[in-house]
């Protein structure tokens, strides 16, 4: 009966759940001093059989047969922003508040908060993976001359304005890697650019080393008892 497999599934769900807790932190952890990095979190939920063993299907490797565990509802990205920090170098632009630049990848746009920017061999302001900033009008800027940015995102080579940043809010943001994004842009506001600096990761470390040790014990105590469990299962069944 599928009762008798309950506590495996249970318990089972519940390492898995851990496991997956463990990647995330890990991964948070692994780019705590990467520049303008979100953090990943993610909501957990009780998945529940109505019926349980009433169902027709009694197979206990059917899931919807095992009654309650735990699930990954989804993972979201925490966009709180990071601590600035100054350094010096006049292509360096931070964002204090909401926003993501825009860039050029390939054929499709892509956004980043990641401002360490510098120029190409043909005099275009790119990012360090070689992708084209764009302006308000998605269009890619060249440049030649001194080059300073105004708090609003206005672009100057010599004192002239020759452009303005494209600074946009994203609708629905998807994660690509480790600071990129896609979504769907609207003109930000609010905003101030930040000339000489750049954001930071947002993972507080000593917070998720706290979330590192607890998961990884939670995740030996799931794998102690399924053993346990393991070990029980299989005397009773010698005792027949």
């Amino acid at each position: 009966m599928a009762v008798e497999y309950q506590p495996l599934y249970v318990l089972a769900s519940g390492m898995l759940l851990q496991q997956r807790k463990l990647d995330t932190i890990t991964n948070n952890l692994a780019n705590v001093d990467t520049p303008s990095f979100k953090r990943e979190l993610f909501v957990v939920s009780l998945w529940e059989t109505p019926d349980g063993q009433r169902l027709p299907d009694n197979n206990p490797q059917n899931p919807k047969n095992n009654f309650l565990y735990p699930v990954i509802d989804r993972v979201f990205t925490d966009f709180t922003q990071g601590s600035i920090r100054h350094t010096g170098n006049p292509l360096d632009v931070a964002i204090e508040g909401r926003g993501f630049f825009a860039l050029r990848r390939g054929q499709e746009v892509v956004y980043t908060r990641k401002g360490n920017f510098r120029l190409d061999s043909e005099g275009f302001l790119v990012n360090e993976l070689g992708y084209r900033v764009l302006d308000q009008n998605m269009d890619e800027i060249r440049l030649s001359g001194e080059v300073s940015f105004g708090k609003d995102g206005s672009v100057f080579v010599d004192g002239q304005q020759v452009a303005t940043l494209g600074i946009f809010n994203l609708q629905d943001p998807q994660k690509l890697g480790r600071d990129l994004f896609t979504g769907q842009p609207q003109p930000a506001d609010g905003f101030r650019l930040m000339q000489g600096y750049i954001e930071l990761s947002n993972v507080n470390p000593v917070l998720e080393m706290a979330r590192l040790i607890q998961t990884h014990r939670a995740h030996e105590v799931y794998s102690n008892l399924i053993r346990s469990l393991d070990t029980l299962y299989e005397r009773f069944n010698q005792s027949f």
